[in-house]
Parts: C-alpha cells; sequence; structure tokens
C-alpha cells in the first residue's frame, strides 16, 4: 500500500467515525429502530430534505442503515449491536473512539489528554457491561478459570475497586443472589449511573455504591474478594490502592487482577494500538503491562500469588492476602 493509498484509508475510516457518532449523538440511530421515509427524517432532523437524503444514503452505503421502496431504517447488524441486549454499549464505544481522537490531537498538541467534562461517563460506559443476560454468559465464562474467586464471591463480600458503571458487580450480583459488595469509584457522574443500576435491577440492597478515592477507603479485613480494575488507576495512585486492597481482605482473601491489553502480535493492530498507548500514558496510566508484571506489583504490596491463567478475556490473575 502506497502512502497515497494508506492516508486514503486512514481519512475513510475517520469521516465514518465522524458521521456515526454524529448520527448516533443526536438519535438518529433510535429513530431509524423502525422504517421511516425521508420526509419523516428530515422533520426529525431538523435537516433540509436533501442533506438529510445525503445523510441517509452514507449510513446505507457504510452498511449502518438499508432502503426498502423509500424507506429507511438500521441495517438488521447495526440495529442488533445497539439493542438493550447487546452486552456492551454500541454507542458509548463509538463515542469513546471519537474520544480517543481527540485526545490524540492534545497529546501532540500539549503533551496531555485531560478528560473533560462527561468523558469519563463515556470511557465508562464503552468499557462497562450492561447487566443482561449476554454480560451474564460472559462474567460466567470469566470466572471458570478461577473457581475459588467465583466461590468467595457467592458466599462473601466482594470490593470492587474501580467498579465504573457497575458492569461487573451488577452481573455478577444477578448470578449469585448471596454476593454482597461496595464499589468505589472516583467519578461522581459515573458512580451515579452505577447506584441508578443497582436500584434499577432491584440489589442496592446488597451493593454498596461509594464515590470516592479509593485509597481512603477504611474497613479492615472484611472482604472475602476484591476485583482491581487496574488499568484505570495512575501510576501515582496503585501502590497506596493496593495497600488498601491488602488491608481490606481478610488473612486468605483474594484479589483478581486483568491484563485487559497486551502487545498485539497481529502487525496490522499495532499502530492503533500505539495511539492509545499514548493517550494512556500521557495520562500517567499503565498500558498493556504483562499479567507477571501486574503480579509482582501486587507482590510488592504483600500479595501472593495463587495462580496465573490464560483466558478468552486475556490474561488473568489471582493473588490473595497471605492467610497469615
Amino acid at each position: 500500500m502506497t502512502m497515497t493509498e494508506r492516508l486514503a484509508a486512514w481519512g475513510r475510516g475517520a469521516h465514518a467515525l465522524a458521521l456515526l457518532n454524529a448520527v448516533n449523538d443526536r438519535g438518529w440511530t433510535t429513530f431509524l429502530s423502525e422504517p421511516r421515509d425521508l420526509a419523516a427524517v428530515a422533520a426529525f432532523s431538523g435537516l433540509p430534505p436533501e442533506r438529510t437524503g445525503d445523510v441517509l444514503y452514507a449510513l446505507v452505503e457504510h452498511g449502518v442503515a438499508e432502503e426498502t421502496d423509500g424507506r429507511f431504517r438500521l441495517a438488521p447488524a447495526y440495529a442488533a449491536a445497539l439493542s438493550d441486549d447487546a452486552f456492551v454499549d454500541l454507542g458509548a464505544v463509538i463515542a469513546y473512539d471519537a474520544l480517543i481522537a481527540r485526545q490524540v490531537e492534545d497529546v501532540v498538541r500539549t503533551g496531555t489528554a485531560p478528560l473533560r467534562e462527561g468523558d469519563a461517563l463515556t470511557v465508562a460506559l464503552a468499557v462497562g457491561l450492561r447487566p443482561n443476560p449476554a454480560a451474564a454468559a460472559v462474567v460466567a465464562r470469566l470466572f471458570e478459570p478461577l473457581p475459588e474467586m467465583w466461590s468467595a464471591m457467592r458466599s462473601g463480600r466482594l470490593l470492587d475497586v474501580g467498579s465504573g458503571i457497575g458492569g461487573f458487580v451488577m452481573t455478577a450480583a444477578t448470578l449469585l443472589p448471596e454476593l454482597r459488595a461496595t464499589t468505589l469509584e472516583l467519578e461522581p457522574e459515573v458512580a451515579a449511573v452505577a447506584a441508578e443500576r443497582a436500584r434499577a435491577l432491584g440489589v442496592d440492597d446488597r451493593i454498596d455504591v461509594r464515590t470516592m478515592d479509593a485509597r481512603d477507603f477504611d474497613e479492615a479485613s472484611a472482604f472475602d474478594a476484591a476485583n482491581w480494575a487496574q488499568p484505570f488507576f495512575p501510576e501515582s495512585t496503585r501502590s497506596a490502592t493496593l495497600a488498601m486492597i491488602w488491608r481490606s481482605l481478610r488473612p486468605g482473601g483474594l484479589m483478581m487482577i486483568q491484563e485487559m491489553e497486551s502487545e498485539p502480535a497481529d502487525l496490522t493492530q499495532r499502530p492503533a494500538f500505539t495511539l492509545r498507548r499514548l493517550v494512556a500514558r500521557a495520562r500517567d496510566m499503565p498500558f498493556a503491562r504483562p499479567i507477571a508484571d501486574l503480579v509482582a506489583e501486587a507482590a510488592v504490596a504483600g500479595f501472593e500469588p495463587v495462580r496465573q491463567v490464560d483466558s478468552d478475556f486475556g490474561q488473568l490473575a489471582l493473588v490473595r492476602r497471605p492467610a497469615s
């Protein structure tokens, strides 16, 4: 591929992402869940009919929508990905990709990639599970190689550190009726979504959503298991966060660590990987830290390794606070 061809491909991807982000943000994708004619879409969008038609035909050419007898609706595959039955929020993923594009530009211009108002929620929605049957299947499969962690959660207390919108813990609570959990989330707007989800699912009597810096949490030797969303903790906070988790676990209590991102073996994936790494490092976040390094980091805080496994969701490690 020549550089001209490469630039053209990059441009097409950027243009398509801008289109998808705009129509999703403005509600077109919801409106097009039912067949609509051009006049109806124009009235909804507020755009002139000719501009509305241009947008609709661009969506058709990108496989997002389809036209039958002058009526437009979402293509079935795209509609399924956007539905509440999908285990991730595709609209949020699109918004997150647009956010990364903006942050890449920020890094090049200023060396930093700060989150603006609403960005933390965009990230949380993009990476968090929806607590539905599809997510339940994902969570159950995640724990197949770590049965002792599942057992500790089933009958004990879980500390979910960096819980985001609570997709993992809410889903686990629907699968484990006896699970009791405390979640720690720094961003108020993100924690508010988690609390609302707990109420909607009827598990708010078992899930205590806290809005706070995880380093300030103080409930010693009270939890049987902990989950640490380690990629979202800046380097400057990690040792204190691990010390808090160690104190919070009962002797013998378990902590799960997930690698979540790794150096791609597929060379075609490396360009996108380097851009995500650029943004993460500009925010003082670890990126693609190998699971062995994560276990070693936990060992410095006093944890001892239990097992490391290769799963469908990347490398996982189980560590514990020593029993004595």
